[in-house]
């Protein structure tokens, strides 16, 4: 820093020295005088101050014009954030809008015959979450009917982007023998599961996935997770989960199995 001696800075040429406080009785003990240095009269000399590639405070500014333009910079910046942070919750759900059910599968998780049409999950069982089954469906932050608990359809509330996810875990009824693997079949079948737009014809498959079982291979049970990340949804499409038991053997209720399925709007 550097004192400008230029007359016409509107600052005296010296340093202003003020005296202590005027009562002695007023002031701590002891009292250092203070010195004034008029903002216009203190120049900074060093190299530019950048942030990035923007000049904040070019040398030779004075510290008036420093404190200006860092108070500049600064508002500018937040409102930059405060729009960011504006434009993220208004154009991106972060959770704000959401859906999430579990269940433990009771019903509808028997075996189906290992065949051609029974392998096209557009064919498979609608799996019906119940009232119970719902952890929270939100909407704009706030509690909104999405699921419908009597046919197992989703309908998505706001049109964006969304991350779809199911989630497996099977325990084998027959843990006998080589558990899934004991299948009667001697080509093996499997289990599917996917996410779909409701309907038997014309029915759009947005993820799935297939757990195999073969003949004398141990599998005692079966995982499957998956989904489809950003997938642009309108408001109004349906979307249904289902599956297809082709094991060869039927599903009983375990003690700590689920179905998992969540849906979030992240755009």
């Amino acid at each position: 820093m550097a004192l400008n001696k230029c007359k016409n800075c509107g600052c005296e040429d010296a340093l202003v020295t003020l005296p202590p406080c005027p009562t002695p009785g007023g002031c701590p003990d002891p009292e250092p005088c203070s010195e004034v240095f008029d903002a216009q009269c203190v120049i900074y000399t060093r190299d530019d101050l950048l942030c990035n590639e923007s000049v904040v405070i070019p040398s030779g500014a004075t510290m008036a014009g420093a404190l200006s333009n860092l108070n500049d910079y600064y508002c500018t910046q937040i409102g930059l954030l405060n729009n960011y942070v504006t434009v993220l919750q208004n154009n991106q759900g972060l959770f704000d809008t959401a859906f999430r059910a579990s269940l433990t599968p009771t019903i509808n998780v028997n075996n189906v015959t290992a065949s051609l049409a029974n392998s096209s999950i557009i064919n498979g069982v609608t799996i019906i979450m119940l009232a119970g089954n719902i952890e929270y469906q939100i909407t704009d932050g706030s509690p909104a009917t999405q699921y419908n608990t009597f046919t197992g359809v989703w309908t998505c509330p706001q049109t964006g982007k969304y991350d779809i996810n199911y989630n497996v875990y099977l325990t084998c009824p027959d843990q006998t023998g080589f558990g899934w693997g004991n299948t009667p079949t001697t080509t093996g079948a499997a289990y599917s599961i996917a996410v779909t737009s409701p309907g038997a014809t014309g029915t759009t498959v947005y993820c799935a996935d297939t757990y195999t079982v073969v003949k004398g291979v141990y599998a005692s049970r079966i995982y499957l997770t998956g989904g489809i990340q950003g997938k642009t949804l309108t408001a109004g499409t349906q979307l249904v989960l289902r599956h297809q038991n082709m094991t060869g053997v039927n599903y009983g209720a375990n003690a700590g199995d689920n179905i998992d399925w969540a849906i979030r709007r992240v755009g």
